[in-house]
């Protein structure tokens, strides 16, 4: 007999908010079409749009907000560039300071987790000095997020971010520093494309907290729904039980929802099921 089933995992999704052209109710609808129980936000950051607004009109629509994503790259506060392991100091500074700034945004929204990346771009001979720069940023956002209870989850990087790319490397860094402030976010279409995603899940280990999920062809990060790429699905949640996690199935495929309306009727269920169960029979 298979075991009872336990407690399923949170099914959530990511919106939007702050932008003119996308309303925050049309993400909202597609939220409760996809009986989701939580959301992650990706703020216009440069206009630093209301958190109290964002806090009030997602729990009245019954969600929960649960994380949020950082500025990165161009998508900054005030910062010319946002990028952790950036190794020149007036950059690295700037990146930092504008996180913080998201800290204390999701904090008044009312979130639990911000995810930032932990770099861009860079070369394998950069990979001390980067790495060196981004565990002095992740300790400035644990002792910056440690009164307010924000969780900085720190998310595996397509190929060519060094370091970044590899779990390992973020679970080595994340676990060294050893702060309680600190996890880690696994993208499973950026694992799939940097080696897969039951091996990247298995790396992030105990320190998984939360996720975005999406598949793609192993070569084009094109956030499609799960089902629509190569990943395997049923392999990967059986990685999650392995682990043990308990946090969100956070779906990372707005963007596809909105311009195919039809992808929202039920052709999701059963994967989104078997990765949201925490038991698994035969």
């Amino acid at each position: 007999m298979p075991p009872a089933p336990l407690n399923p995992r949170n099914l959530g999704t990511m919106i939007v908010y702050g932008y003119p052209e996308r309303p925050l109710g049309d993400d909202l609808n597609i939220a409760a079409r996809l009986g989701a129980g939580v959301v992650e936000v990706l703020p216009q950051w440069q206009a630093e749009p209301d958190p109290v607004v964002l806090r009030r009109e997602i729990q009245g629509r019954g969600f929960q907000l649960h994380s949020a994503h950082g500025c990165w790259g161009g998508q900054t506060i005030r910062a010319d560039r946002v990028d952790l392991g950036h190794t020149d100091e007036r950059t690295h500074r700037e990146s930092v300071d504008d996180l913080k700034r998201c800290i204390d945004w999701l904090a008044r929204a009312g979130g639990r987790c911000l995810v930032v990346h932990p770099g861009g771009m860079s070369q394998p001979e950069e990979t001390a000095a980067r790495r060196d720069a981004l565990a002095r940023g992740l300790i400035g956002l644990a002792d910056h997020a440690s009164a307010s209870g924000v969780l900085v989850c720190v998310e595996n990087m397509p190929p060519g971010v060094y370091p970044g790319s590899r779990m390992a490397e973020l679970f080595s860094l994340v676990a060294e520093l050893g702060r309680p402030e600190l996890g880690l976010a696994l993208d499973t279409g950026h694992a799939h494309i940097s080696a897969d995603v039951v091996s990247e899940t298995m790396a992030a280990g105990a320190l998984l907290r939360t996720t975005h999920v999406h598949d793609n062809n192993g070569r084009q990060d094109v956030h499609l729904p799960p089902g629509l790429g190569t990943i395997d699905w049923d392999s990967w949640a059986s990685a999650l039980e392995k682990i043990a996690y308990d946090g969100p199935i956070m779906l990372e495929c707005i963007r596809h929802f909105r311009s195919n309306p039809e992808s929202l009727n039920g052709s999701l269920d059963q994967i989104l099921e078997r990765t949201r169960s925490r038991s698994f029979g035969s």
